[in-house]
């Protein structure tokens, strides 16, 4: 009985590395490209939410005191921001892909090995 080998060259493994590792750098910048989007977000959306509702709306439209203008747009403010972390965890989890597979995975595929 003749024994065969199942290792694969070593060019087919060093491509699957470098294809994981192109793809986990791609992934790693959409990572933060949506961080920096968020983080942008939670500075520029509750300012320009207080200063809109407390000029425009409550003392604009509603014709309401200083003081009574500040309290109603600084719970705009805050309800802005948890509008954005709601957001930002929506995104998180929905991201979270366990289809995508490892080099473990990619190395027994290419293998052909189950376990």
């Amino acid at each position: 009985m003749q024994r065969t080998s199942v290792i694969q060259p070593t060019t087919t493994v060093d491509a699957l590395i470098q294809q994981e590792d192109n793809a986990s750098e791609t992934a790693m910048w959409a990572v933060f490209r949506k961080m920096l989007f968020f983080a942008i977000m939670m500075i520029v959306a509750p300012l320009t939410s207080f200063f809109i509702s407390k000029d425009y709306v409550f003392q604009g439209i509603f014709n309401m005191e200083n003081t009574n203008s500040y309290y109603y747009s600084a719970f705009v403010a805050v309800a802005v921001v948890h509008i954005i972390l709601f957001a930002f965890l929506y995104v998180a989890f929905r991201d979270d892909r366990p289809d995508q597979k490892t080099k473990v995975d990619l190395v027994k595929a290419s293998t052909g090995k189950k376990d």
